[in-house]
């Protein structure tokens, strides 16, 4: 490493200054970073209170931020094109003291109610409002300081990128075993405050470092013609960046829908997308370009496998298989994007560039791809994108572009014969031994590609041991519907968890068309959940005057209603409540609740329109596995009870794969002087025959006389706080907590 100095300067001073600039940049593009992918799950968590567990908030969310960053890369390029270096150091610093004035990190004042259509732009108008200053100024570091480094060192800058994309892992990391489980939302906030203190003025020495040298403190801004650019240059780079950008999305949503909803699901994808930069921005990468090509092809065939298997894997082994191809296909994309960049002079507009193309994907996945398409068809979109990004694939002769076209239109006519003829046995063998074959194709780019496109489609919409009703997608994620190969049961999927199912045969074969629907699933009669709601019923007289639903699904628990109880149900997303009240798809609602009110919206900010004389909440929100937590705090709590009429009580249904969640109840009733009961109900061996499914019922009653009134069975035992466990608050919770308790039983 060189840097320019005076002739007068004394070696000693050249060395130290050499020194100070070595620990100076990549000190502050790491805590840059840092901070950056800190504020993310930060406020992300600050935002689902007023808009549920959705995955869709963190995919706008990232649309935002990529925005953002496109935003802070193209103001970076401007001022190092037309400003000299110590009026950019002067502006930057403005704007890195300006962001301040929105600190601490919080939600923007008029966004607490979110509407019930177009909620897409009202996010990013939150996002923006809140943290869009903070966020665009930690942006153009990246790029800035390694602009100020490249000019007074003759080092590759590109190797501070790296830096930046490993403080941005570590962090992501570090939240939910390290940062989350200790501090709350104000506590990180205050903490993220200090933080920001401390970069500006990292930032401010990296600046004055930079002018250090009397050489650069004469340096007029690059002239725009300083290297020989071309458009498909800036367009490869634009295209490189949207695939594995929207990539991230898309394979995001797909196993938080499709695998397993658990929480922090969205660390992993983004933690190896980060680390793809870290590893491929590398003269000497530790995973070799050759390597990563010739792995692509196997992590392409094992998808094929996994989306023709779906759900019927177990889910560790399916979300390995799904952030292994993802992780590969991103590898492939910046290992090309880092041959591809320009010299250091053009490193601003290249990641301008980089940035545009990231921010096209994420338009695409987060908010075009919800619209066009009704399931997650981005997913293996864009994994089939990501083969056609391999170098010289486009250079393949003619001839061999149609023989392989002509073998794949075999191929499909094969498949599509099975499908016709509905031989499952057949096209199960069919397609994974083709995708075996795929796996060996990486020096054909024509049968890899097709072959690819091909079986991608085939597993994507066709399910051989499903009868698929309906597939519909909102904001809020994708649903399913579909008849179970018996021909007797109908249920609504949505992700990995069925929310509910009606008998549509009875056992002689014969349709049922009329008649109070049967309660299946989770609330069947005589289950956990039937015995909550009896004994509330026991408690009050034999009737329930007022109740309140929280959670609608098909409607299964509006035929749990006694005559004369009045119902109101609560439920976030329109296109659930459209389903339910589809008689052609599902009759509960339509046959046991017709004139029952629908209120649209987050079930805390709705039910505070309540009049406090609901005799029964039964809170049922959980979508697919994921958890809205703000509907389990100390301040949710405080909300039941101050809308329950005497002696009313709260039955919740806890089931959950990933968590345990009834110590946390427990602790948030008990700070609102409410005890908890809690009973799981018998395994079903049978669920099949009888779609009866295991269910942990939670039962919140005002008082431990309330509680003695019910007069619960033996199935039921009290749940006291753990010492010493904090309560959830909405400003904390530590989801890691649960996750090991799960684990431990």
């Amino acid at each position: 490493m060189t840097i320019a100095v005076s002739p007068v300067m004394p070696h000693c001073a050249a060395l130290a200054l050499r020194r100070l600039v070595l620990l100076v940049f990549p000190a502050a593009i790491f805590l840059s970073a840092s901070l950056l992918f800190w504020i993310e799950p930060l406020f992300s968590k600050m935002v689902l209170p007023v808009l549920g567990g959705s995955s869709a908030v963190w995919s706008v969310a990232m649309v935002v931020f990529q925005g953002l960053m496109l935003a802070g890369y193209l103001y970076a390029h401007l001022l190092t094109r037309y400003l000299q270096t110590r009026h950019a150091v002067l502006v930057h610093a403005v704007i890195m003291a300006a962001a301040a004035l929105w600190l601490p990190i919080g939600m923007a004042a008029g966004f607490h109610a979110p509407p019930q259509h177009g909620l897409s732009l009202w996010l990013i108008a939150l996002f923006l409002a809140s943290i869009g200053l903070p966020f665009f100024a930690l942006a153009a570091n990246a790029p800035l300081l390694q602009a100020w480094f490249a000019r007074n060192n003759s080092e590759n800058a590109y190797l501070l990128y790296r830096a930046s994309n490993l403080g941005s892992v570590l962090v992501l990391v570090a939240y939910p075993f390290l940062i989350e489980p200790v501090l709350g939302l104000a506590a990180q906030s205050r903490l993220w405050s200090i933080g920001y203190a401390g970069l500006v003025m990292a930032v401010i020495a990296g600046g004055a470092l930079t002018l250090r040298t009397p050489a650069l403190q004469r340096l007029q801004p690059l002239p725009l013609t300083h290297a020989a650019l071309h458009w498909r240059d800036r367009l490869s780079w634009a295209a490189l960046g949207f695939v594995p950008s929207g990539l991230l999305i898309a394979v995001t949503a797909h196993i938080a829908t499709d695998v397993a909803s658990g929480p922090y699901i969205w660390i992993f994808p983004l933690a190896l997308y980060l680390l793809s930069f870290v590893l491929a921005f590398s003269d000497r990468p530790l995973l070799p370009a050759r390597t990563i090509l010739a792995t692509q092809p196997f992590t392409t065939a094992a998808l094929v496998v996994l989306f023709l298997w779906g759900s019927r894997l177990n889910w560790i082994i399916s979300l390995a298989g799904h952030l292994a191809a993802f992780f590969t296909a991103a590898m492939v994309c910046q290992t090309e994007l880092y041959r591809r960049r320009p010299a250091q002079e053009s490193l601003t507009q290249f990641y301008a560039w980089l940035s545009f193309g990231g921010v096209l994907g994420g338009i695409f996945a987060a908010l075009l791809a919800p619209q066009m398409f009704n399931t997650i068809f981005e997913y293996p979109l864009l994994t089939f994108a990501a083969l056609l990004v391999r170098p010289g694939i486009w250079k393949t002769p003619r001839v061999a572009w149609l023989r392989g076209g002509a073998f794949v239109i075999l191929l499909a006519g094969i498949l599509a014969v099975a499908i016709w003829l509905k031989a499952i046995a057949a096209f199960v063998v069919a397609v994974t031994v083709l995708a075996a074959f795929l796996a060996f194709q990486g020096p054909v780019p024509t049968r890899l590609l097709g072959l690819a496109g091909l079986l991608l489609a085939v597993t994507h919409f066709y399910d051989p041991t499903q009868s698929i009703v309906l597939r519909a997608r909102s904001f809020y994620g994708a649903y399913k519907i579909a008849d179970l190969p018996s021909g007797r049961f109908r249920v609504l999927y949505q992700g990995t968890t069925a929310h509910g199912g009606e008998r549509l045969r009875d056992d002689a074969g014969r349709p049922i068309t009329s008649g109070r629907p049967e309660r299946l699933a989770y609330y069947y009669a005589g289950g956990p959940y039937d015995d909550g709601i009896q004994a509330v019923r026991r408690r009050l007289g034999g009737r329930v005057d007022h109740v309140a639903l929280i959670g609608l699904g098909i409607g299964a628990l509006s035929c749990a209603a006694a005559p004369g109880e009045a119902l109101t149900i609560y439920e976030l997303d329109p296109m659930s409540a459209q389903i339910a009240r589809n008689r052609d798809l599902f009759r509960s609602l339509s046959v046991c609740a017709p004139v029952a009110p629908v209120v649209i919206g987050d079930g805390r900010l709705t039910l505070r329109q309540a009049r406090p004389n609901l005799g029964l909440i039964l809170l049922d929100v959980f979508s697919s596995d994921s958890v809205p937590l703000h509907m389990l705090t100390r301040e949710a709590f405080g909300l039941y009870k101050s809308r329950l009429a005497p002696h009313g009580a709260i039955v919740i249904n806890l089931s959950n794969k990933n968590m345990q969640l009834a110590d946390a109840v427990a602790a948030s009733a008990a700070a609102n002087g409410m005890v908890t009961a809690v009973t799981l109900g018998h395994q079903q061996t049978d669920s099949k025959e009888t779609l009866h499914f295991r269910a942990e019922v939670v039962l919140v009653a005002q008082s431990a006389d309330d509680l003695q009134g019910l007069k619960l069975g033996s199935d039921w035992h009290i749940v006291h706080p753990r010492p010493g466990t904090p309560t959830w608050t909405d400003d904390y919770s530590n989801v890691l907590s649960a996750i090991l308790l799960k684990a431990q039983e």
